[in-house]
C-alpha cells in the first residue's frame, strides 16, 4: 500500500541522504532536491504529498519556496525544518501555509509523527473536497422513506429558487444539513451561509446580533450584525419559533423593505440575502395560538420541507447505520466494521429521540471504542439495547390511556427542567407554555427542585471557526513568543501544546505549578507561563475547546487582553453540538478571613457571574475597587480587557534573581515607584483593580467549566485564587 510521496529539500547532502534512507525504509516514496529552484521544478512535474523543506538555503530560501508551493500546489503539505528555530519564523511559516515547523537535530519519532499527521490532513482535505463536489450533485438525506423522497424533491426545487424556505422537524432530524444543501446548490453557493441559533440568543441582545450597532458618539466600536454578514448569501434562522413575537415583526419589516438600520445608526442600509428558517414545532399551530406572525410565515414558507423523526422511518435505520459506519471508520483511519443482526435489531427497535444526530453519535462511539471488526449486540449501550420489543411492551402494562399520558407528561417535564437546570423561564420557553402554566404542572406532579440540580446548568460548547496566529513578547522571559489557536472537537477542553516538541497539557487546576506573579502550568515536561490573560478571554467568550500552540510563555502583548479578544473575533466562534455543565454556586465559600485588613476571597450565590475586587495600598495605588458583572463579550472588551498588568520597581531585582524577567523587557508593564506611575498614562483611574478582576476571571476558568456566582476579593492574588478554586472543586 502506497504510504505517500515525500520530497526532501536540503542543501546539506548528508541530511538529505539520511532522510531518504530512513523514509524509504518506512515505506515512503522519497525524492531529493538540493535547492529551492530544483525543488519547484520537481514539484511542477510530479507534485509530492509532503515536502520536508529546510528554511536556510543559499539562493531561494525556504520561505520563498513555501510561498511558491502554496501558490501553485496548495494540496501539498509543507513541513519546515530549521537548525536555528524561532517563534517568529515558525509563526510566519504557519501563516504562509506550512503544516508544521520542526527543529534540527530531528527526532525520528517526532518527524515520522509529523509526516503521518500531514498525510492524514491531506487525505481529510481531499475527502472533504470530494464530499463537497458530491454534495453539489446529490443530497445527504439517507433513506428511501416516502417522506424523505418528498423532502429530496422539495430540496431540489428550493435550490434553484430564491424564495423563502421553512424546514420543520424534531431536534436532530437534519434541518441544518438541508439548509446547507439548499445553499450549496444555489446561485449563492459562493457567498456566506450565516446561521443564527435563535434559542441561544436572549431577547435583550438579539437586536444587537441581528442588526449590529454603531458607536454612540463615533468614538467606539461598530459591529456588523447577521443581516450584513449574510449579504448576497443565505441567512439561516435555526429555531425561529423561539423568537419573541416583537422580534418576528422586526425581521418581517426588514424582509418587506429590504432595508434596516443598525442600533444607534443614522442611515438605512440595504440588504440582500435568502432566508431559510427551521423549526421544531408546527408553525401553523403557533399562528393559531397567536405565538407566530402569519405575515412572517408567508415570507418564509414558499417551500415547506418536513423531516420526519427516525421512529417514523425505522426502515431507513439500517441504511443510516451502514452509511455512518463507513464514513466514521474511514475518518478514524479504521476498517469498516460489520454490524451483526442482533446489534442491528437493537438499533432498529430503539426510538431515537435525538433522531439522526443521536444515531450518528452512537455509531461514532462504536467506531472508536470497539476494537474488533465486528459490532455485536453486547457493544450497543445498555440504554439502547435495553429498550427492545421484549421489554418495551411492558413499559405501560396495566396503565389506562389517561395514566399513561400522565406518566409520559411527568417524564417529559422532568427532562425539560433537568436540561435547563430548573430555570423556569427557559423551561417554559422551551416547552412553549407560560411560566404560570409550568408552575401549575410542577405542583400537580408534586415535583421539587433536586438539590443536586441547583449546582449545574447546561451551556452549548464553543470553539473557533478557523485557526489564528498572534505574535508578541513574554512578560517574564522578555523573549519573542507567539501562539497559534486551533479549533478542537467537543469535550476536548483547553489544551496547551509546545510548538517544538508537540507535548500537550490541559488547562486544569491539577496542572498549576506556580502562582508567583502569574499563573503557570506544568505537566511532565510540558510547561507554560502567564496563562491568566488568554484564559480570561476564553472564559468570557465561552470557548470550551481549543488547542493553544506556544513555546513556554503566553505573549503579554501590551499587558492587557485586548489583542486576545481581537484574535478570538478574527477566528470566529463556532457553536458545537454538545453541552457543558455550568457550575452554579449555591452556598458561600471563603478562603481567608473576612476583614478590612486581611486578604480574603469568597464566592456566593448569584444569578449572574460577577467579580468585585477591593485593594487598599499606599500611594501611588491607594484605595481602588472594581465591581464587574458579566454583560457579554463587548462589555468585557471595553471595561476589563484593556486593563494592564503592573509592578513596582523595587520588585525588579527580586524578579531578575528568580529568572522571571531575564529578558529585561518591561515596556508592557505599568511600572510604579513609591510616588507615581513612571512609564505610561493610566487607561482607567482604577486600572489596577480592573486588572485584578481580569486575573480572577482567567484563573477561575481552570475549573474547566463556566461558573455562575459572585466573587469578592480583597488584597488577594493568584495563590488565593487557586486556593478558593480547590475548595469549589471539592464541593462541585
Amino acid at each position: 500500500m502506497r504510504k505517500g510521496h515525500i520530497l526532501v529539500v536540503d542543501d546539506e547532502n548528508n541530511i538529505g541522504t539520511t532522510l531518504e534512507g530512513i523514509l524509504t525504509d518506512e515505506g515512503y516514496e522519497v525524492s531529493k532536491a538540493e535547492n529551492g529552484l530544483q525543488a519547484l521544478d520537481m514539484i511542477k512535474r510530479v507534485p509530492p504529498d509532503v515536502v520536508l523543506l529546510d528554511i536556510w538555503m543559499p539562493g531561494m530560501d525556504g520561505i520563498e519556496v513555501l510561498k511558491s508551493i502554496k501558490e501553485h500546489e496548495s494540496d501539498t503539505e509543507v513541513v519546515i525544518m530549521s537548525g536555528h528555530g524561532s517563534i517568529d519564523t515558525a509563526v510566519r511559516a504557519i501563516k504562509l501555509g506550512a503544516f508544521d515547523f520542526i527543529e534540527k537535530p530531528l527526532s525520528l519519532d517526532s518527524l515520522l509523527s509529523t509526516i503521518n499527521h500531514a498525510l492524514e490532513r491531506q487525505r481529510t482535505a481531499k475527502e472533504s473536497q470530494e464530499l463537497k463536489r458530491e454534495l453539489l450533485q446529490r443530497y445527504e438525506l439517507i433513506g428511501e422513506n416516502p417522506k424523505i423522497q418528498e423532502a429530496r424533491k422539495l430540496i431540489s426545487a428550493a435550490a434553484i429558487s430564491n424564495a423563502g424556505v421553512l424546514i420543520e422537524g424534531e431536534h436532530g432530524t437534519g434541518k441544518e444539513l438541508v439548509a446547507r444543501t439548499i445553499h450549496i446548490n444555489s446561485i449563492r453557493r459562493n457567498r456566506p451561509f450565516v446561521k443564527v441559533n435563535c434559542a441561544a440568543l436572549p431577547d435583550d441582545i438579539i437586536g444587537n446580533e441581528m442588526f449590529g450597532c454603531d458607536s454612540n458618539n463615533g468614538g467606539g466600536i461598530s459591529k456588523r450584525g447577521k443581516f450584513e454578514l449574510a449579504e448576497d448569501g443565505t441567512l439561516f434562522l435555526d429555531g425561529i419559533e423561539k423568537l419573541d413575537i416583537n422580534v418576528q415583526e422586526t425581521i418581517l419589516k426588514v424582509l418587506q423593505t429590504g432595508k434596516f438600520m443598525r442600533i444607534n445608526g443614522k442611515r438605512l442600509l440595504p440588504v440582500n440575502f435568502r432566508i431559510i428558517a427551521a423549526s421544531e414545532k408546527d408553525i401553523q399551530k403557533l399562528i393559531e395560538e397567536n405565538k407566530f406572525s402569519s405575515e412572517l410565515y408567508s415570507f418564509i414558507s414558499t417551500f415547506v420541507i418536513y423531516l420526519p423523526p427516525l421512529r417514523d422511518r425505522k426502515d431507513d435505520i439500517p441504511s443510516l447505520v451502514n452509511y455512518f459506519s463507513r464514513e466514521l471508520t474511514q475518518d478514524y483511519g479504521r476498517g469498516v466494521k460489520e454490524i451483526d443482526d442482533n446489534a442491528m435489531a437493537a438499533l432498529v427497535t430503539f426510538d431515537w429521540p435525538g433522531n439522526v444526530k443521536e444515531i450518528k453519535n452512537i455509531i461514532e462511539r462504536l467506531a472508536i471504542s470497539v476494537p474488533t471488526g465486528r459490532i455485536s449486540a453486547d457493544d450497543i449501550p445498555v440504554s439502547i439495547r435495553g429498550i427492545t420489543p421484549k421489554t418495551s411492551q411492558y413499559q405501560y402494562n396495566g396503565y389506562s390511556l389517561k395514566d399513561a399520558r400522565q406518566k409520559w407528561e411527568k417524564e417529559y417535564l422532568i427532562h425539560c427542567l433537568t436540561m435547563t437546570g430548573w430555570d423556569l423561564k427557559k423551561t417554559a420557553k422551551e416547552m412553549g407554555i407560560t411560566c404560570k402554566t409550568l408552575e401549575k404542572h410542577i405542583k400537580s406532579f408534586g415535583l421539587k427542585k433536586p438539590k443536586k440540580e441547583t449546582s449545574t446548568a447546561a451551556r452549548i460548547q464553543r470553539t473557533l471557526k478557523t485557526s489564528v496566529v498572534l505574535c508578541g513578547q513574554g512578560l517574564h522571559s522578555g523573549l519573542k513568543t507567539g501562539l497559534i489557536l486551533v479549533p478542537q472537537n467537543p469535550n476536548a477542553g483547553i489544551v496547551f501544546a509546545n510548538v517544538s516538541t508537540g507535548e500537550t497539557m490541559t488547562a486544569v487546576l491539577d496542572n498549576v505549578e506556580s502562582t508567583d506573579y502569574a499563573t503557570s502550568l506544568k505537566c511532565g515536561k510540558s510547561h507554560v507561563k502567564t496563562i491568566e490573560h488568554i484564559m480570561a478571554v476564553l472564559n468570557i467568550y465561552g470557548i470550551n475547546n481549543l488547542l493553544i500552540k506556544i513555546t513556554d510563555e503566553v505573549p503579554i502583548m501590551d499587558g492587557s487582553s485586548l489583542d486576545f479578544c481581537e484574535l478570538i473575533e478574527d477566528g470566529g466562534i463556532l457553536e458545537q453540538d454538545e453541552f457543558i455543565e455550568e457550575i452554579v454556586i449555591d452556598k458561600v465559600i471563603v478562603h481567608g478571613k473576612e476583614s478590612p485588613k486581611e486578604k480574603y476571597i469568597k464566592i456566593e450565590p448569584c444569578d449572574k457571574f460577577s467579580v468585585k475586587y477591593i485593594m487598599d495600598y499606599p500611594p501611588p495605588i491607594g484605595k481602588q475597587e472594581m465591581d464587574y458583572v458579566f454583560k457579554g463579550a463587548e462589555d468585557f472588551k471595553k471595561n476589563i480587557a484593556p486593563a494592564r498588568t503592573f509592578g513596582f520597581l523595587k520588585d525588579v531585582e527580586y524578579l531578575e534573581k528568580k529568572g522571571l524577567i531575564s529578558g529585561g523587557k518591561l515596556h508592557n508593564v505599568i511600572l510604579l515607584d513609591n510616588e507615581k506611575v513612571i512609564n505610561t498614562e493610566l487607561r482607567f483611574k482604577n486600572e489596577f483593580a480592573r486588572h485584578k478582576v481580569l486575573d480572577i476571571i482567567g484563573d477561575f476558568y481552570l475549573l474547566g467549566r463556566p461558573l455562575r456566582g459572585k466573587i469578592t476579593a480583597h488584597l488577594t492574588g493568584h495563590s488565593e485564587n487557586i486556593a478558593l478554586l480547590n475548595k469549589i472543586r471539592s464541593i462541585y
